[in-house]
């Protein structure tokens, strides 16, 4: 568990050098609304260049005045751009949604779903190789919010005050006025559950290791650890840390290799793309013999001794597939 901070323009300028000494990783305001000049947070650039010359872990949050979806895609996209400027950094892009959403909003004449944005802007996201986590306090998750449809999605919970998190989160905002050396005045302190969430980055093209060392494989599997498994940058255990998976999530595997021990298949879960240990998974046969076969007639599995190879590799009968597809084909 880590204890870290959030700030914003507010917070003035920061001395990070002096701040590292009382936290372990920081989430920063990189902006508000949609992308025009003065709605870059004035510390951003400061902030994520401090965080990276003292060696602190960071997330970033915008703050939404979205007011549909098509508004919340803009802003994802605001978000976006300011992320990459420093991607091999960010651990994740953070949305935040309040009152005074909702005020611009009214103001605006509008009436936005705002599950479906929050949905929206989660995507985008996810989409653009980063982890989306969404901040929330009880009142939005009970009352604001289809919980059922975000429930899923990392949660950063604001609950200042209370003894402990009324739900499960990544990370917990537990406090509006603490004390950290090398900032002047009060600030918001955080509690890291999944320290995962601070590990890696945005990959770069080629990041992942042995693509072109593993075999092409086609199948499904289950997490079956009850600790849930991490996705790694490379198949073995040495390799950095890109995100975690639950136990019970279902993963669509596409390549297997072996290292250190273990056998290993990539995957990708929620706009994380690496490899799992897939000692700790099940296989799914979950497709009907006219699925197979199908797929098998749209290309999807191959020719000859390499579809033989994918379709038992993943647990089917490759020979009753084939009979079906001869029988459909004529």
């Amino acid at each position: 568990m880590k204890n870290g901070i959030d700030v914003s323009y507010a917070n003035g300028k920061i001395d990070w050098e002096k701040a590292k000494n009382d936290i372990g990783f920081a989430v920063i305001r990189s902006s508000f609304g949609s992308d025009l000049p003065g709605q870059t947070d004035n510390c951003y650039h400061r902030n994520a260049e401090g965080c990276i010359s003292s060696g602190i872990p960071f997330g970033t949050y915008h703050f939404a005045y979205f007011t549909d979806s098509e508004s919340a895609k803009k802003e994802a996209a605001f978000a976006i751009r300011l992320a990459d400027m420093y991607k091999k950094h960010v651990r994740f892009i953070a949305l935040d949604i309040e009152e005074d959403s909702v005020r611009y909003a009214l103001q605006c004449g509008a009436s936005p779903d705002w599950t479906e944005c929050a949905l929206v802007f989660l995507e985008c996201i996810k989409k653009a190789g980063y982890r989306p986590v969404l901040y929330a306090n009880q009142s939005w998750i009970v009352s604001m919010y289809n919980w059922e449809k975000l429930k899923d999605y990392p949660l950063w919970y604001a609950a200042p005050g209370a003894e402990k998190p009324a739900y499960k989160c990544d990370v917990w905002q537990y406090s509006w006025s603490g004390k950290v050396s090398g900032i002047s005045g009060n600030v918001d302190l955080d509690r890291c559950f999944d320290e995962s969430i601070f590990e890696g980055g945005k990959l770069q093209d080629g990041e992942i290791s042995q693509i072109n060392s593993s075999a092409e494989v086609k199948y499904t599997v289950r997490v079956k650890s009850s600790d849930g498994e991490n996705i790694r940058s490379g198949a073995g255990t040495s390799y950095r840390i890109l995100g975690a998976v639950p136990y019970g999530a279902k993963l669509s595997i596409s390549r297997q290799t072996s290292g250190g021990g273990y056998t290993w298949g990539l995957t990708e879960y929620q706009g994380i793309k690496g490899w799992i240990a897939l000692n700790f998974t099940e296989k799914i046969h979950d497709k009907s013999i006219e699925e197979l076969a199908r797929e098998v007639i749209l290309g999807e599995w191959g020719a000859g001794e390499e579809r033989k190879r994918l379709l038992t590799q993943a647990g089917y009968d490759y020979y009753a597939v084939q009979k079906r597809v001869n029988e459909i084909m004529g």
